[in-house]
């Protein structure tokens, strides 16, 4: 054998700067598109992070997480769910940063796992992501009936998938932009509420005078027993979705090394307070026992329990602003929706596990 093929030999089975390997080869490409575009910048990773998971789940869903369970149930709840996803964001955290490739957890499973294991698991993720996107276009519509319940929500639908649309047209940074900005709006009105919750709480609105634990006490910390406590837990991994999508970006992140251990360091205390903090002063204004929870759940966001909450300290105008918020939140996550389905399923395209069209990258997106 000559110097120069022992060479070529070790060059075939030596790791490539993406992070994958000969085992690529094993589980088959049957396509490699072209680059993707690493246009994320650090401050879109953080907001990524810490923002695309504040949606429907938060603002909607937990009026029904706390009526089933009381607002102890509810914060136990999250709490338990964080400090898993604590765990969770360290580790991918890690492969992240050492392997920065497309399709993240999925490849990962792949590579270290099977790849048969790998094929289910990023299948799964693709579709449940492409299940979530029409449950947040139908939110969002709902929203809207906050203001008109006179136009169809198929109206509002279109409306909403058409805007989703002309984000995609302008790549991964149109993306990164978006989400950056929504996010933005979002955490400046989980600080807003808390603020307000605090006044609201002390007596400084409204004619209910200070509050204090009075709802923890009477109707009670927890509701429906052991049923209640655990159903919060439902919510809170349904509302803690999204946070693994700065797994996902790390491969069009312009610089994963610096960019990805910072966020996934500061995802869980972050979402800890915009969740924990957030849940905890609505347990304290908002009772339990509220009627109109029955109704918090899907996409009918009338019954927001911060909407709820807002109005009755006798607020007039911030009830119709906090609900514009949660419209934002939910196509936020909406196009959260799409990037994360649509990366999913190109990185399975790429080792033969769906069709090949799927694995198409489109050279002209040069935002």
């Amino acid at each position: 054998m000559s110097e120069s093929d022992s060479k070529e030999k070790e060059v075939s089975v030596t790791p490539r700067n993406d992070g994958a390997s000969h085992m690529d080869e094993e589980v088959g490409i049957v396509h490699k598109g072209a680059a993707l575009k690493t246009d994320l910048r650090g401050r879109h990773m953080q907001m990524i992070a810490v923002g695309g998971a504040i949606g429907a789940g938060l603002f909607i869903g937990s009026g029904g997480a706390l009526h089933n369970g009381g607002p102890a149930s509810l914060i136990i709840g999250y709490l338990v769910i964080g400090v898993m996803l604590l765990f969770t964001m360290q580790a991918l955290g890690e492969l992240a940063v050492l392997y920065p490739v497309n399709g993240a957890f999925y490849a990962y499973v792949v590579r270290f796992v099977d790849p048969s294991w790998g094929f289910a698991v990023g299948w799964e993720y693709a579709i449940g992501w492409l299940t979530v996107l029409p449950f947040e276009l139908i939110a969002a519509s709902g929203t809207i009936t906050f203001w008109r319940q006179d136009i169809d929500s198929a109206v509002w639908v279109t409306v909403f998938l058409v805007v989703l649309i002309i984000i995609q047209i302008f790549g991964v940074r149109g993306y990164g932009e978006v989400e950056f900005v929504l996010s933005i709006i979002k955490i400046a009105a989980c600080i807003g509420f808390i603020i307000l919750g605090i006044v609201i709480n002390v007596g400084g609105v409204g004619d209910r005078g200070y509050l204090g634990a009075k709802y923890w006490h009477d109707p009670g910390a927890f509701q429906n027993g052991f049923n209640g406590f655990a159903g919060v837990f439902v919510v809170a991994a349904f509302s803690f979705g999204g946070t693994e999508m700065v797994g996902l970006a790390a491969a069009e992140s312009a610089n994963p090394r610096k960019a990805i251990p910072l966020a996934a360091k500061q995802v869980f205390f972050r979402i800890l307070f915009f969740y924990v903090v957030n849940l905890f002063i609505l347990g304290l204004i908002l009772p339990s026992t509220d009627p109109r929870l029955e109704n918090a759940t899907g996409s009918n966001s009338r019954f927001s329990p911060f909407v709820l909450a807002i109005q009755d300290a006798g607020i007039q105008v911030l009830p119709s602003i906090f609900n514009a918020v949660i419209t934002i939140s939910v196509v936020s996550v909406a196009n959260s929706c799409t990037y994360a389905s649509t990366r999913t399923m190109q990185a399975l395209a790429e080792r033969g596990m769906a069709p090949k069209a799927l694995a198409y990258v489109d050279k002209q997106v040069d935002p």
